[in-house]
């Protein structure tokens, strides 16, 4: 273990800035005393521990850890009082008085700006059902500064985290080898403040569904290769295209949108939510971003005649533009001639229409069953059928005498 290494990339997720609150799985060989150590050391946070461990027979890890925390407000009648109705409550009563204990706590806990809360002992997040991750993500939002629940990983939970956890590999070994994501919900956006509820809105509705999605304020950590996620997003069988006027003006925006183009299917793979207002959507608002385009083209073109020596990094832009031009037109029929709905209705109560509109694609079910089949009164079938199966959905399988192989 590289320990300087992962040292610092917990110093910059702590120190950055831009890091919003939420439930974050470090994929790390650092020791949970080497965690509490080196946060404390920094002292750029506040800084508290819980233990999440396995409980007794019948009983809940989950509650377990929040009677704990609950005992770290020490002087909170509030506090006390919720903890000892929790203690004779069950069914959905229990749920209310949990979910209020957790909103009172982080508000007692956290009032000194920036908080980590650590998670230690024998389990660790991914251990938690996806209703107590929600109700302790939901509680975080009751507080204006950032709040991070962290746990390091315990390797219990080997496939399928859930997406409520954004995990973060400090691993060197691993660090640069970029995760293959492929199989989650890409978002592609501008970051812009006007628009920042909406997609608030977007990643609320996906966590709510249990969706698995990749964004780059998570998934791009320190050291990675911005081009090569961007041709991820590109590349990726689910994605949110989220344009917006700033959009069309963004290299790494546009240049995001020529992979998806490069990859093909787009009607089957993105999903489009538009708000152009200000842009007419004809040939008048293509030409306007065109002679954009054209123009960024010439001026970095004069810049190579005026540097000496010429920029390898402004040759590799002109060629990304030269890859929007060509595929402007495309991106016009796509989200002009198409019909995007009604964008406001499409990010209300958590974009709860885009994603209905998002389920329909990925659980979708084909079946290729060969022509010649002939069905017979015999169990067995007379030729191999293959049944490819996306999402969640049961197949139901009739009398079958046989292998069934499952991928």
């Amino acid at each position: 273990m590289n320990k300087a290494f992962e040292l610092e990339h917990l110093r910059n997720l702590l120190m950055n800035p831009e890091l919003p609150s939420g439930l974050y799985l470090l994929d790390t060989d650092l020791t949970d005393e080497e965690i509490e150590e080196y946060i404390i050391e920094l002292g750029c946070c506040s800084y508290m521990k819980e233990s999440l461990f396995s409980p007794s027979r019948g009983g809940s890890a989950f509650e377990l850890f929040v009677v704990g925390l609950s005992h770290q407000c020490a002087g909170n009648i509030e506090i006390s009082n919720l903890r000892n109705l929790l203690f004779t409550s069950d069914g959905a009563g229990k749920d209310n008085i949990i979910y209020s204990l957790l909103i009172q706590m982080m508000k007692h806990l956290c009032m000194n700006g920036r908080t980590i809360i650590h998670v230690y002992g024998e389990l660790d997040l991914t251990t938690l059902t996806h209703e107590d991750l929600y109700k302790l993500k939901e509680s975080l939002t009751h507080h204006k500064d950032v709040i991070i629940v962290a746990s390091k990983n315990k390797g219990i939970v080997k496939k399928g985290c859930d997406p409520l956890i954004k995990t973060l590999v400090f691993k060197e070994q691993k660090y640069k080898l970029m995760e293959n994501r492929l199989d989650r919900v890409h978002i592609s956006y501008k970051n812009d403040y006007a628009h920042e509820d909406a997609l608030k809105a977007v990643i609320a509705g996906l966590e709510k569904n249990n969706i698995a999605y990749s964004i780059d304020r998570y998934d791009i950590l320190y050291g990675d290769c911005i081009d090569k996620y961007e041709e991820e997003i590109g590349a990726s069988d689910r994605i949110i295209m989220f344009v917006i006027p700033s959009y069309f003006k963004s290299i790494e925006c546009m240049y995001e949108m020529t992979q998806m183009f490069l990859n093909g299917k787009v009607r089957e793979r993105i999903i489009r939510l538009v708000d152009i207002e200000g842009i007419q959507r004809n040939g008048y608002g293509l030409s306007e971003i065109k002679d954009y385009w054209q123009g960024e083209k010439a001026r970095k073109a004069q810049r190579m005649v005026d540097e000496p020596g010429g920029s390898r990094f402004i040759l590799m832009e002109i060629r990304k533009i030269d890859e929007i031009i060509r595929t402007l037109d495309d991106l016009w029929f796509f989200i002009c001639r198409d019909s995007t709905g009604d964008y406001k209705k499409l990010i209300e109560n958590d974009a709860e229409l885009l994603i209905e509109e998002l389920k329909k694609t990925l659980y979708k079910v084909e079946a290729k069953i060969d022509e010649k089949f002939v069905p017979s009164g015999d169990t067995q079938p007379s030729v191999i059928r293959k049944t490819t199966l996306n999402g969640e959905k049961s197949v139901y399988v009739e009398n079958n005498i046989g292998s069934i192989i499952i991928n």
